[in-house]
C-alpha cells in the first residue's frame, strides 16, 4: 500500500502570461521500503516537487496524500517533525551544536525525554557510521561525508516513514557517495521506509528501486 498519493498535482510560477506552469497534473505514488530517484534536467520542477512533498509548499491544485491524508489537512509543522524529514545538498546542520545535538534536535522539539533523546541520538549515529569520537564535534570540525551522515541519521529521529533527499550526493566525493547512497538504501530495505531521492547522479539512479523522470510537468518511470 502506498504511503504517499500524489493526484493531478499542479503548481506554478507567476501569473497571468507571465505564468510558468511547472507541475502539470502531475500523478504518482510511493511506497515504504523503497527508494526512488527523481531525475530531470535542471529547472523541470524536482525541488518544487520536494517542497510540495515535504508540505513548505501547498499544491494549487490536485492534492498530496500522506497516508491517505491530504497534506493541507496536516498541520505542516507535525507532518515534518514526525513524518517526513528532508536532507538536503548542503546538509543543513546547526553550526553551533554538535554531531548529538543535531541529531537530538528533532526529538527535543517533539518533547522526548533529554535522557532518550541523547541514547536514541548515539544509537542513530552509530547506525550511520560516526564513531564515538565524533559525537562532540561541531559541523565545522567533520568531513562532507560525515556531515551528511549526520543529516540522514537526524532525518530517521523519531522513526519517520518518509525521507525527501534533494541532491545528497551533490558535494561529496566518489567515495563518500557512495556510502551515503548504501544508508539511504538501509533506511528503505531495512528500516521500511519510502525514501525519495532527487538526483543527477547516476551512480544514485543506478542503484534506487525506482527510477522516475520529470518531463514536461509530470513524472514518467524509466
Amino acid at each position: 500500500m502506498a504511503i504517499l498519493e500524489i493526484h493531478d498535482l499542479h503548481y506554478g510560477y507567476g501569473s497571468g502570461k507571465d505564468r510558468r506552469e511547472v507541475l502539470r497534473g502531475l500523478e504518482a505514488s510511493f511506497e515504504q521500503g523503497k527508494v526512488y530517484a527523481v531525475t530531470g534536467k535542471s529547472g523541470a520542477g524536482k525541488s518544487t516537487l520536494l517542497s510540495l512533498l515535504s508540505a513548505l509548499t501547498l499544491p494549487q491544485q490536485g492534492e498530496i496524500l500522506f497516508e491517505g491524508t491530504p497534506t493541507s489537512r496536516l498541520d505542516p509543522m507535525e507532518y515534518r517533525r514526525r513524518c517526513v524529514a528532508v536532507v538536503y545538498q548542503d546538509f543543513a546542520l546547526f553550526p553551533l551544536l554538535n554531531v548529538t545535538e543535531n541529531i537530538m534536535y528533532p526529538m527535543e522539539l517533539c518533547g522526548v525525554p533529554k535522557d532518550k533523546a541523547l541514547a536514541d541520538a548515539h544509537a542513530l549515529a552509530a547506525q550511520v557510521g560516526l564513531g564515538e569520537e565524533l559525537w562532540n564535534r561541531y559541523p565545522s570540525a567533520i568531513s562532507g561525508g560525515e556531515q551528511q551522515r549526520v543529516a540522514i541519521a537526524r532525518g530517521m529521529a523519531m522513526d519517520r516513514r518518509l525521507i525527501l533527499a534533494d541532491e545528497p550526493t551533490g558535494n561529496l566525493d566518489s567515495e563518500n557517495s557512495d556510502q551515503i547512497i548504501r544508508l539511504l538504501l538501509e533506511a528503505a530495505h531495512r528500516d521500511d521506509r519510502c525514501v525519495i531521492v532527487v538526483t543527477h547522479d547516476p551512480d544514485v539512479a543506478g542503484r534506487a528501486d525506482k527510477v522516475l523522470l520529470m518531463r514536461d510537468g509530470v513524472l514518467a518511470e524509466r
